[in-house]
């Protein structure tokens, strides 16, 4: 095991102008928030205590996330509709009003862009809900000059995402019994003291959950200390988006697990990709030659032996919960794949993660070695997701 003596200090994030800070970014210090990273060119919280009390948190009760950093990328007018499916291969056309739909956008060699939460808030209006990426440019650049009726932007709506087994009794608080009726990926367009905002029954944990689109910039701190002061009964915790539960549920995250050099049938989403539809899409034919030809390698799940992945990576890196690189793995011989997501889950006992890999060594149960920078481990492909295998608990 590689040694930690005389390693220099973790650096600081400087906060500046450059990047943008949330509506709810004073809100996020004032409750203690640890460590931030930039994501779409603004200041995301990662996590307040450890990601392990944050995760114990998320499961057991209830926990408020900012996530301002999903930027939203609008989209209204007469060819609304169509221009948004051609951003996506997933077909949108039994999409009603006030639903939501997970899906990915590519472009046109099918390489995947981001992997947002689309909503559809009427009949010529829509939003992605992006990850780490600027989709909002690349859109730009497909409609072109004067080629679609629509009107594209960057709205002001900003997320926060409430999370947990208890975040039921929390929104039907602040809004009302009708959150009951709020179905899995459904939406809705209110209002909280006067405060526009959407509603939808989405998120980014594997737990039941919502996420609150906030609708004026200028009312983040009001809106973040109001969640807070009605959570407090029920145990809330500011936290940032849980990587251990995330990954225990299966989930996916964008640059980090998936890239643009990546397509969807390698990373196993074959199910948003719709071939036979009439409609055109970015990445149409790269797609269909792609599923024609076949895959070459295929992103697994992977349980990593040993001793919790904390005991083996320096503490500077976020108590091993942040590891700033992809780890290669290797067979007898060669470098055959890498390692985009790893992590200690204390509740399975057990390190977990992704990799990328060819097909040939896909197959569950094949073991190879990862050679991280601090010590070589020995890991096994395993089933996906590692917990909750029929992705009920979000949906009850």
């Amino acid at each position: 095991m590689a040694t930690r003596t005389n390693t220099p200090p973790k650096p600081h994030l400087g906060f500046g102008t450059r990047v943008r800070k949330s509506p709810f970014f004073e809100s996020t210090l004032k409750w203690g928030c640890k460590e931030y990273t930039t994501y779409n060119h603004m200041y995301f919280p990662c996590y307040y205590n450890t990601p392990e009390e944050d995760f114990w948190s998320l499961v057991n009760d209830v926990t408020l996330w900012d996530v301002s950093v999903e930027r939203q990328v609008e989209i209204k007018g007469p060819d609304a509709s169509k221009f948004t499916q051609m951003l996506t291969p997933r077909n949108l056309s039994a999409c009603a009003v006030n639903q939501c739909k997970y899906v990915l956008n590519t472009n046109y060699d099918g390489g995947i862009l981001s992997d947002p939460i689309l909503l559809r808030l009427a009949e010529d209006h829509w939003w992605y809900s992006i990850s780490d990426s600027d989709l909002l440019l690349w859109a730009m650049g497909v409609a072109g000059k004067d080629k679609y009726d629509i009107e594209l932007r960057e709205p002001d709506v900003s997320p926060l995402q409430i999370q947990g087994p208890k975040s039921r009794a929390l929104m039907t608080e602040l809004f009302g019994s009708w959150i009951n009726d709020l179905k899995y990926y459904w939406c809705k367009q209110t209002e909280i003291k006067g405060i526009p905002v959407l509603v939808s029954r989405t998120g980014w944990s594997g737990e039941i959950g919502y996420e609150i689109y906030l609708r004026d910039g200028k009312k983040g701190s009001e809106l973040y200390e109001m969640i807070m002061a009605a959570g407090k009964k029920h145990k809330i915790a500011p936290t940032g988006p849980s990587q251990i539960r995330r990954v225990e549920a299966g989930i996916f995250s964008y640059f980090q697990d998936m890239r643009v050099t990546d397509n969807p049938y390698e990373i196993g989403m074959d199910r948003l990709i719709d071939l036979d539809m009439e409609a055109d899409f970015c990445g149409k034919e790269a797609l269909k030659k792609i599923k024609e030809e076949g895959i070459k390698r295929k992103l697994v799940g992977i349980e990593i032996v040993g001793d919790p992945l904390s005991k083996v990576v320096p503490p500077e890196y976020s108590p091993g919960y942040f590891v700033p690189d992809h780890w290669p793995v290797f067979d007898d011989k060669e470098e055959i794949g890498y390692v985009t997501s790893k992590c200690f889950s204390p509740r399975l006992e057990k390190n977990i993660g992704y990799a990328f890999i060819p097909i040939s060594y896909a197959k569950e149960g094949t073991q190879f070695t990862i050679k991280s920078p601090y010590a070589n481990l020995d890991a096994k492909v395993v089933p996906l997701p590692f917990y909750d295998p029929k992705k009920q608990i979000p949906i009850k």
